[in-house]
């Protein structure tokens, strides 16, 4: 056994180890060293600084566009291009077909057909290609056989697909391509240059026209192929079946006489509704077949393709209102031509529309465009009239946009109030960059409404363009104020902060935001319309004849031409040119009418806006196919008004799915018809393989290989296995996990099982070329792959979504669904008479709070407690609910179960009003005059309804205190404070009462001091509290009124208590108050308000507490396992595992999240290990199926079927989100129909979070095992364990040394099957060996050590977030942590390898831990040490079990662990971590993102410029240069031997960079937000 080079030393790694292992010390400062030393980091830094500060000054000055062309020139993105699809406008397509696509083609060269295929899937692509076949190998467009002339013609329907089909058939087809338009039958050069053309592109009038007329032009006798796009309209009068009708049928059916039929179209039956059967379906393609004299050919209904191409389009409905806005000035006393009343009908259409704002904008300009209608005699005095009314509606619409008389939304109705946000917030979710700028379409139904859009966005866009312009490109200062300008950028940029932040779809904020738009046009320049958001154009038919006419010919002179040639709205723009702009992305949102429905290639769209209801079914399918990006939208505006739609989008999908699932059901048996008759080889005595080799093709029922595509398949296969990144950085690299051909052999990749990866060829085929031999070997290699299920039915590797689905068809059982057990009837109490109540006391106490009730209650008739009046009985064992208050102290409150009452309605109406009494004296927003109403409908909501009453010293309702505290409530203003005169000196009772200058604040009155309102005032500021009142408040006060001895009232917490901190509580002092400014409160009993001082905070623990009960409840009946799991588990930690973020509490369920997802990994990696279906598959398709197994889909599925999703806690203690049970809110004495007590809904990542967090939390007290039954009851994982366990590799001997060397290294005493030692050494260039490779065992050590490590992480400090418990984690299980960890005990002379780079790679990370002097993150070690150490924890938890994989596991990485514990004994108890955690982790947390790291080749960086760092060596040598920068301008730029080096140093001294200057920090942000303005 080969186990190293001769260049290897094991001597050397002796050597090195004793060097290392002087002194744990020594290792520990190894490990988390920093790369520089302390005066060279110092300098460094100060140079990093000021390279910072040039950059932004530069930027300041320049303006940033300049500052990135700079970049520009030198560095080079790399950024991936995304993929175009084969149908781009004038490109040629130089790829090959796709199967489908050349089974259709197939079609076609036999019979007419027609291909029914889904938008941008190739239909024009196959007419090419079939034009191709027709015009032959040679074409010239002369003569072809026989002497006849022979032309291809090509039916459009619109002038759009007629230009954008020439322009692919001229870049495809070496030929003459000719467009018929409406005029080419007007014009003899046009009809000479048709005549000669080999392909005419027609649209059906021209062509009927030529067909009509001009038969020795364009005659269907000399057609040899009729190419009819969008052929779904040969149907009724159109000119589609009026041509095939009147010319195609006629003829006779012999050679030479009807030409060939191309169908396409991706909506073949439109005149469909949603109550259409299947019987008038037949009949309908019946009809439509005989026209067209073709047969249909799609996908068959179990086709993939064919599904996910009607349905990868997102979909939503934007609702509006609708109302008229204004009604226009009437046009009867302007004496306009009576041609015009139609034409101004439009702008009264307009107007109700988009409203007066847009409508002003587009009229201005048709008051400027507008021309002489000389065809109906119109005058010029009426012309000029016409231009005058046009002026005075525009006066008149902005006056009433500025007297606020435009309707609710400022000049906009709602329908365009949502278009505007709605293009807003989809363009601004691009990247900026211009290859990344969202770009769609707004299809509306008039053309004048496309127009006026179009004009009204090109308005705000260079508006925004100029503004832009006008902030970023100040004048450049002296250079003295170099400094100051700077912070001037800096402060600026506040303004795109905010306008950043400002991205809601709030329709609302978002309209006042943009209602003072200026409506006039700024001159038109690059600039502007490269930093304008909207980039508008649109298309639509005649555009000058929306009023006629518009030609700026008729109405300009020369120069004024040349002045308006850009500004100019009704012109005829070429088609061409606007589809061009949009590809090039100049253009971002095109508003087109129908015209740009059907075909015409627009694929870069990434969003489709449908401004007007559905029509059709056919426009829908057209609209929606113009989207061809990945994660495209379709909206359709629908008017919520109008309770029945023509066609909505829900009925518009069902007909389209309904329509395609027909066409499809009927292509099944024809497709496999064509399939099985390809070849009637019988080979019943053969293998599937060896059949395959004698017939030198493999065919399955979609697809098939043979012997000129068997090599490309196995590669293409090879490719797509999901690898490291690193193993295809080079030929060589990429070669291990590709296949080996020998002479009579093929070696399969290593990750095939190894009985199954071997190919021996027969000797029949000994004596073939090598060539074909690889190819026969190759092909019984795609055999076996298919057979393996490695391959799908299309023989196309497998994707993501065919793992996904094939798993959860095969492996993850269905989601067991929960009987939900309503805990109380839907009814409402009422309904049942008498009213059981379960009555609970709440007795608070603590030795403050003691204090103040003693000094409020000097009898029995005044002692009460509050009480819980439940309508279901709760739990016995409450625990004890405490509340520390700033100025009581620490109140506890213990729950008490009293017992059960029977009410009268009477007596339930009291206890409703005492309850809402109680809550709208401390819940209730004083703010705003929002009181709260109780209503019985809500309590039906609550999981526990209650409400709170009040308990007498004998535990009895206390009836005559609830009837005093409701009279208090119900009295008047008046008579409150007429309450307050009538107070003697003594007071019976304290009271509590608000001063009528400050009503917010309450006071409890005692007893007269014995002052007046003229005595001395506390303070020499005023002589009395008279000048007092009167200078501060302008209150006039009686000389001789009463001053009472007053204390303000205990702080309302207005939030749950969740600092760990206990500050020492304050006490309240006493102050005067003047008798007549006072008011009493609307309860004005202190004894009562002491008692409602921390109640909601009670009561909210309260609830949270009743609802962990019920999810144990509900457990226990649905989910026997998961019900005793959590029944032991004390409540506070299951209350933590269900409680999210957005409750603002001190924990939430992002720890146990993190632990359980890791839990999650390793339950899914056995579960996988352990089926016999999928232990042989690459660890590559494993982790896809890992993925799949616990993604957040799965996961957010099983938290609402299981109904753990209802027991979330979302509502944080807020007056906004949390309000007491049974109230609703009040205002100005109306019930708000929106006010209903808050369902908040959690999002689906919370859904899924919960379950991990209940999985993680399900670990930690009751093991692994546990976890597992758990997650196979919830269905998010399988435990089959069928797979054969024997190692077919048994009788391989194993060295002891191995042996000896591993149970040192993983800390364990003996290995039940060492064999498994040999494969977790074994480097994949280890063909010629039976056992495979390591990437099975690393896979699964990976699991293993994750889990490993966060459970350590999770116990060993509770307050570390998890943010910094990623970053530890990166820590510890990166590369360069394991490698170390590895090397330093000699694991590289047990690596048994075939790959010549590994042993100079050992060397150089050899040599650099030998120096030790720059830290581990300088070091660039082999990958296959860390993955050789994660193989070893996989053998280690495969031999031995979980728990011997976990000990194992914590061995390994035992020094770093040591190291952590080690820093954080220290007297600060913050311990500052930075030292040991991984840099380019440390970044990111620490930026939030706003940085990039990057590694370049060290020449990329010659001279640019930018001060790069050099810690050793010389920099002139060849390396790479790690890069750390925000939008373009460098932060730290370090030069290292290798990439990964580099990037950890630069990141390394970048965080430094960012500790030490925390304002560079906050200008870096500034920055980043304003670089996000540009496109």
């Amino acid at each position: 056994m080969k186990r190293a080079s001769p260049h290897w030393s094991p001597e050397g790694t002796r050597a090195t180890m004793k060097t290392i292992k002087k002194s744990n010390t020594q290792e520990k400062d190894f490990i988390f060293r920093s790369p520089f030393k302390p005066q060279q980091q110092a300098q460094n830094i100060q140079t990093c600084l000021e390279s910072i500060h040039r950059d932004l000054e530069y930027i300041q000055y320049h303006g940033y566009d300049e500052f990135t062309k700079r970049r520009a020139t030198y560095l080079d993105d790399d950024a991936d291009a995304a993929t175009k699809d084969n149908e781009n406008l004038g490109s040629a397509f130089n790829g090959t077909l796709r199967d489908y696509q050349q089974f259709m083609l197939e079609r076609a060269k036999k019979r007419n057909t027609i291909v029914h295929l889904g938008t941008g899937m190739g239909k024009t692509l196959i007419a090419i290609m079939l034009i191709k076949e027709f015009l032959g190998c040679a074409i010239k467009g002369n003569v072809a056989a026989g002497g006849t002339k022979s032309q291809i013609l090509f039916l459009v329907p619109s002038i759009a697909l007629a230009v954008q089909h020439t322009d692919s058939l001229r870049a495809n087809l070496p030929c003459k391509v000719e467009t018929a338009c409406h005029t080419s039958s007007r014009s003899a050069r046009a009809r000479e240059s048709i005549a000669a053309a080999d392909v005419v592109v027609a649209t059906h009038g021209s062509a009927l026209d030529l067909l009509n007329h001009y038969q020795d032009i364009l005659s269907l006798t000399d057609v040899s192929l009729l190419v009819i796009d969008e052929c779904h309209y040969a149907t009724g009068d159109h000119n589609y079946a009026t041509i095939l009708r009147k010319y195609y049928h006629p003829l006779k059916e012999g050679k030479r006489q009807r030409p060939r039929i191309l169908g396409l179209t991706a909506s073949p039956l439109i005149n469909v509704s949603i109550r259409t059967n299947e019987e008038k379906l037949q009949s309908l393609l019946s009809e439509f077949e005989s026209i067209m004299d073709s047969r249909l050919v799609g996908f068959p209904s179990d086709h993939k393709l064919g599904n996910s191409s009607f349905s990868n389009v997102e979909q939503k409905v934007v609702g509006y209102e609708s109302r008229e806005i204004v009604i226009l000035p009437n046009q009867g006393n302007w004496k306009l031509h009576w041609s015009r009343k139609n034409e101004i009908n439009q702008l009264q259409y307009l107007c109700n529309e988009v409203g007066l704002r847009v409508t002003a904008a587009y009229v201005s300009k048709l008051a400027r465009e507008v021309s002489r209608n000389e065809f109906d005699q119109e005058t010029s005095q009426q012309c000029e009239n016409l231009k005058s009314y046009l002026i005075y509606v525009e006066n008149h619409l902005n006056e009433l946009i500025a007297q606020d008389k435009a309707g609710p939304y400022g000049g906009h109705t709602d329908k365009m109030r949502k278009l505007e946000c709605l293009l807003t917030t989809v363009l601004k979710e691009g990247s900026g960059s211009m290859e990344q700028t969202p770009v769609g379409i707004v299809f509306v139904k008039q053309r004048i409404t496309a127009i006026a859009l179009c004009n009204y966005f090109r308005i705000v866009g260079n508006e925004q363009a100029r503004s832009i312009d006008e902030e970023t490109r100040a004048q450049k200062p002296d250079s003295d104020n170099h400094t100051n300008k700077l912070n001037e950028c800096t402060d600026e940029s506040n303004v795109f902060e905010d306008a950043e932040n400002d991205n809601s779809m709030d329709f609302t904020a978002f309209h006042k935001n943009n209602a003072q738009t200026i409506l006039h046009v700024p001159e038109k320049g690059h600039a502007a319309r490269n930093s304008a958001m909207f980039r508008c154009d649109f298309v639509v038919r005649r555009a000058t004849h929306i009023f006629k006419y518009m030609n700026k010919a008729n109405s300009l002179d020369k120069h004024q031409l040349e002045e308006l040639e850009d500004d100019w709205l009704h012109q005829m723009e070429d088609i061409r040119s606007i589809i061009g702009k949009l590809r090039l992305r100049e253009t971002n949102v095109l508003f087109a009418t129908s015209i740009v429905e059907e075909g015409v290639d627009v694929e870069a769209c990434s969003f489709v806006i449908s401004f007007d209801a559905l029509q059709n079914v056919k426009s829908f399918i057209q609209m929606k196919g113009r989207a061809r990006q990945k994660d495209a939208r379709f909206f359709v505006f629908a008017d919520s008004g109008i309770n029945k739609q023509h066609l909505t989008l829900e009925n518009a999908s069902s007909v389209e799915t309904m329509v395609y699932r027909f066409i499809a059901k009927r292509e099944v048996e024809y497709i496999r018809e064509f399939n099985s008759s390809r070849d009637n080889f019988k080979s019943c005595l053969l293998g599937d393989e060896e059949a395959a080799m004698h017939r030198e093709l493999y065919t399955t029922s979609m697809s098939s290989v043979d012997l000129s595509s068997s090599k490309s398949l196995l590669n293409r296969y090879s490719l797509s296995v999901p690898i490291d990144p690193s193993n295809r950085t080079s030929k060589q690299a990429i070669s291990l996990h590709m296949p080996l051909y020998k002479d009579h052999s093929l070696v399969l990749p290593t990750h095939i099982p190894p009985d199954m990866r071997v190919i021996n060829l027969p000797s029949l085929f000994n004596g073939e070329s090598r060539k074909k031999k690889h190819s026969l070997m190759a092909l019984a290699a795609c055999v076996r792959l298919h057979r393996l299920g490695l391959l799908n039915d299309r023989l196309l590797p497998l994707s993501d979504a065919d793992m996904k689905s094939w798993l959860i068809e095969n492996a993850l059982n269905d989601i067991p669904p929960c009987e939900v057990i309503p805990l109380r009837s839907s009814e409402t109490p009422r309904k049942s008479t008498p009213i059981v109540v379960y009555l609970y006391k709440l007795t608070q106490y603590g030795k403050i709070f003691n204090e103040e009730e003693n000094s409020f209650s000097s009898g029995d008739d005044k002692k009460f407690r509050l009480a819980l009046a439940s309508l279901s009985p709760l739990p016995d064992d409450f625990p004890i609910l405490s509340y520390h208050h700033s100025e009581l102290g620490c109140i506890e409150c213990n729950v008490s179960f009293v017992g059960h009452e029977q009410l009268s309605e009477y007596q339930w109406d009291r206890l409703t009003d005492f309850h809402c009494v109680v809550f709208n004296a401390r819940w209730r927003r004083k703010s705003k005059p929002r009181w709260f109403s109780f209503d019985d409908d809500l309590l039906t909501k609550h999981r526990n309804p209650y409400v709170i009453g009040c308990l007498d010293s004998n535990d009895e309702v206390h009836w005559r205190f609830i009837d005093s505290i409701i009279n208090d409530f119900s009295r008047s203003e008046d008579s409150r404070k007429k309450a307050v005169r009538s107070y003697d000196s003594k007071l019976i009772s304290p009271r509590v009462c608000c001063p009528i200058y400050n009503p917010t604040t309450a006071y409890i009155l005692y007893e007269a001091s014995g002052k007046k309102s003229e005595d001395e005032f506390a303070t020499s500021e005023f002589k009395s509290f008279r000048e007092y009142y009167a200078t501060k408040y302008a209150l006039k006060i009686n000389p001789q009124g009463k001053m009472f001895r007053a204390r303000r009232i205990w702080e309302f917490p207005q939030s749950s208590n969740t600092s760990d901190a206990k500050p020492q509580a304050k006490r309240i002092p006493f102050i005067d108050i003047p008798q007549e400014l006072c008011s009493e409160s609307i309860v004005a009993d202190p004894l009562l308000i002491l008692h409602l001082i921390v109640l909601p905070q009670l009561l909210y623990k309260l609830e949270r507490f009743l609802t962990v009960l019920s999810l144990i409840k509900h457990a226990t009946s649905n989910y026997p396992t998961l019900g005793k799991c959590l029944s032991t588990i004390p409540v506070d930690s299951i209350t933590e595992a269900l409680t999210a973020k957005s409750c603002c509490e001190a924990t939430s369920y992002d720890r146990l999240e993190w632990l359980g997802d890791a839990v999650l990994k390793l339950l899914h990696t056995d579960a996988l290990l352990k089926w016999k279906r999928t232990s042989f598959l690459h660890e590559g398709y494993l982790s896809l199926l890992r993925s799949a197994m616990g993604s957040n889909e799965r996961l957010c599925n099983c938290a609402k079927i299981t109904g753990i999703a209802d027991f979330i806690l979302l509502a944080p203690l807020t007056r906004a989100e949390w309000k007491p049970c049974g109230l609703r809110h009040l205002t100005r004495a109306v019930v708000e129909d929106d006010d209903n007590v808050r369902l908040m809904k959690p999002s689906d990542k919370v859904c899924a979070d919960v379950i991990e967090s209940l999985i993680g939390i399900i670990f930690l007290h009751h093991g692994i095992h546990s976890s597992m039954s758990v997650a196979c009851e919830l269905g998010i994982s399988f435990n089959y364990g069928d797979a054969d366990d024997t190692v077919t590799w048994s009788d391989l001997s194993v060295d002891s040394k191995l042996i000896d060397f591993a149970a040192s290294f993983l800390g364990v005493e003996r290995f039940q099957s060492p064999q498994l030692l040999v494969e977790a050494t074994t480097h994949q260039s280890c063909l010629h060996k039976p056992v495979p490779s390591y990437q099975r065992l690393e896979w699964i050590g990976d699991a293993v050590l994750c889990l490993a490590i966060r459970e350590w992480l999770f116990r060993f400090d509770a307050k570390l977030a998890v943010p910094r418990l990623v970053v530890l984690e990166a820590t510890l299980e990166c590369n360069e942590s394991l490698a170390f960890l590895g090397f330093k005990e000699g694991l590289c002379k047990f690596i048994d390898h075939r790959d010549s780079r590994l042993p100079n790679r050992f060397e150089n990370f050899q040599r650099d831990l030998e120096k030790m002097e720059r830290g581990l993150w300088c070091t660039d070690p082999p990958k296959v040490i860390s993955d050789v150490v994660e193989a070893l924890l996989g053998a280690a938890h495969v031999d031995l079990g979980f728990a011997q994989g976990q000990k194992a596991a914590l061995h390994v990485i035992r020094p770093i662990l040591q190291s952590i514990c080690s820093l954080t004994v220290s007297s600060d108890p913050s311990w500052n971590v930075r030292g040991i955690l991984h840099p380019k982790q440390h970044l990111y947390q620490m930026t939030g993102g706003i940085v990039r790291v990057r590694a370049y080749k060290g020449d990329k960086f010659r001279g640019l410029g930018i001060p790069w760092f050099c810690s050793e060596g010389n920099k002139d040598n060849e390396g790479y240069i790690g890069v750390v920068s925000c939008k373009g301008l460098t932060i730290a730029a370090v030069w290292e031997s290798s990439s990964r080096a580099a990037i950890n140093v630069s990141c390394s001294l970048a965080v430094d960079l960012l500790a030490a200057n925390p304002h560079i920090l906050d200008k870096l942000r500034d920055f980043h937000l304003i670089s996000k303005k540009y496109p």
